[in-house]
Protein backbone atom coordinates (compact mmCIF):
# COMPACT_ATOMS: atom_id res chain seq x y z
CA UNK A 1 0.00 0.00 0.00
CA UNK A 2 1.55 3.34 -0.99
CA UNK A 3 1.23 6.08 1.43
CA UNK A 4 -1.71 8.87 0.55
CA UNK A 5 -0.92 12.31 -0.85
CA UNK A 6 -0.10 14.74 1.30
CA UNK A 7 -2.87 16.74 0.52
CA UNK A 8 -5.32 14.21 1.44
CA UNK A 9 -3.40 13.49 4.92
CA UNK A 10 -3.90 17.43 5.49
CA UNK A 11 -7.42 17.86 4.25
CA UNK A 12 -8.61 15.35 7.03
CA UNK A 13 -10.21 16.44 9.82
CA UNK A 14 -10.15 13.45 11.11
CA UNK A 15 -6.38 13.62 11.61
CA UNK A 16 -6.30 16.90 13.19
CA UNK A 17 -7.03 17.28 17.24
CA UNK A 18 -9.04 20.13 17.02
CA UNK A 19 -11.46 19.41 14.10
CA UNK A 20 -12.15 15.68 15.28
CA UNK A 21 -13.05 17.07 18.42
CA UNK A 22 -15.19 19.65 17.52
CA UNK A 23 -16.76 17.52 14.86
CA UNK A 24 -17.06 14.12 16.36
CA UNK A 25 -15.59 13.81 20.05
CA UNK A 26 -17.44 16.70 21.74
CA UNK A 27 -20.90 15.50 20.32
CA UNK A 28 -20.28 12.27 21.19
CA UNK A 29 -19.61 13.27 24.98
CA UNK A 30 -22.34 15.52 25.04
CA UNK A 31 -24.99 12.55 23.52
CA UNK A 32 -23.82 10.23 26.69
CA UNK A 33 -23.90 12.76 29.01
CA UNK A 34 -27.55 13.80 28.08
CA UNK A 35 -28.61 10.01 29.30
CA UNK A 36 -27.49 10.92 32.94
CA UNK A 37 -30.22 14.00 33.23
CA UNK A 38 -33.42 13.41 33.84
CA UNK A 39 -34.79 14.13 30.39
CA UNK A 40 -37.40 12.40 28.84
CA UNK A 41 -36.47 10.28 26.11
CA UNK A 42 -37.98 12.17 23.19
CA UNK A 43 -35.52 14.81 24.45
CA UNK A 44 -32.74 12.80 24.68
CA UNK A 45 -33.39 11.48 20.72
CA UNK A 46 -33.85 15.30 19.69
CA UNK A 47 -30.47 15.83 21.29
CA UNK A 48 -28.95 13.19 19.60
CA UNK A 49 -30.64 13.99 16.28
CA UNK A 50 -28.71 17.61 16.55
CA UNK A 51 -26.07 15.63 17.52
CA UNK A 52 -26.03 12.46 14.54
CA UNK A 53 -27.02 15.59 12.13
CA UNK A 54 -23.38 17.90 13.31
CA UNK A 55 -21.25 14.70 12.64
CA UNK A 56 -22.48 13.27 9.85
CA UNK A 57 -22.05 16.75 8.37
CA UNK A 58 -18.70 16.55 9.50
CA UNK A 59 -18.15 13.67 7.75
CA UNK A 60 -19.82 14.29 4.64
CA UNK A 61 -17.50 17.56 4.25
CA UNK A 62 -14.41 16.11 5.35
CA UNK A 63 -15.21 13.13 2.31
CA UNK A 64 -15.55 16.24 -0.05
CA UNK A 65 -12.15 17.47 1.54
CA UNK A 66 -10.07 14.46 1.37
CA UNK A 67 -12.00 11.73 0.10
CA UNK A 68 -11.68 9.75 3.30
CA UNK A 69 -13.50 6.21 2.42
CA UNK A 70 -14.62 6.21 6.09
CA UNK A 71 -16.55 9.60 6.20
CA UNK A 72 -18.23 8.12 2.67
CA UNK A 73 -20.11 5.33 4.46
CA UNK A 74 -20.50 7.16 7.95
CA UNK A 75 -21.59 10.52 6.82
CA UNK A 76 -24.88 9.36 5.49
CA UNK A 77 -25.01 6.67 8.38
CA UNK A 78 -24.90 9.54 10.66
CA UNK A 79 -27.67 11.47 9.17
CA UNK A 80 -29.80 8.45 8.73
CA UNK A 81 -29.68 7.99 12.11
CA UNK A 82 -30.18 11.87 12.61
CA UNK A 83 -33.80 11.50 10.89
CA UNK A 84 -34.20 7.92 12.78
CA UNK A 85 -34.03 9.98 16.34
CA UNK A 86 -35.78 12.93 14.97
CA UNK A 87 -38.92 10.42 14.13
CA UNK A 88 -38.88 8.76 17.05
CA UNK A 89 -38.41 12.13 19.50
CA UNK A 90 -41.66 12.87 17.53
CA UNK A 91 -43.51 9.98 18.42
CA UNK A 92 -43.66 8.94 14.35
CA UNK A 93 -41.42 5.74 14.61
CA UNK A 94 -41.38 3.24 17.74
CA UNK A 95 -38.85 0.09 17.50
CA UNK A 96 -40.21 -1.62 20.78
CA UNK A 97 -39.14 -0.92 24.58
CA UNK A 98 -35.41 0.14 23.71
CA UNK A 99 -36.20 2.05 20.78
CA UNK A 100 -33.41 4.99 21.97
CA UNK A 101 -30.90 2.81 22.59
CA UNK A 102 -31.85 0.57 19.09
CA UNK A 103 -31.16 3.78 16.74
CA UNK A 104 -28.43 5.05 18.64
CA UNK A 105 -26.46 2.04 19.28
CA UNK A 106 -27.09 1.08 15.32
CA UNK A 107 -25.53 4.10 14.25
CA UNK A 108 -22.82 4.12 16.22
CA UNK A 109 -22.14 0.82 15.33
CA UNK A 110 -22.54 1.45 11.66
CA UNK A 111 -20.11 4.46 11.89
CA UNK A 112 -17.48 2.21 13.76
CA UNK A 113 -17.56 0.17 11.97
CA UNK A 114 -17.15 1.89 8.37
CA UNK A 115 -13.42 2.00 9.62
CA UNK A 116 -13.03 -1.69 8.36
CA UNK A 117 -13.06 -0.86 5.27
CA UNK A 118 -10.35 1.32 5.52
CA UNK A 119 -8.07 -1.16 7.59
CA UNK A 120 -8.81 -3.78 4.74
CA UNK A 121 -8.49 -1.59 1.37
CA UNK A 122 -7.00 1.80 1.81
CA UNK A 123 -8.01 5.53 3.70
CA UNK A 124 -8.87 7.43 0.93
CA UNK A 125 -10.52 6.81 -2.78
Amino acid sequence: MSDPPATETRADWVRRPTTAFLWWWLPLCIGFAASFFALSPRTIAFVWMVLFAWMGTGCLLNAYHCRRVHCYISGPALVLGAVTAGLFGAGVLSLGPHSLNNIVGTTLGVALLSFVPEILWRKYA
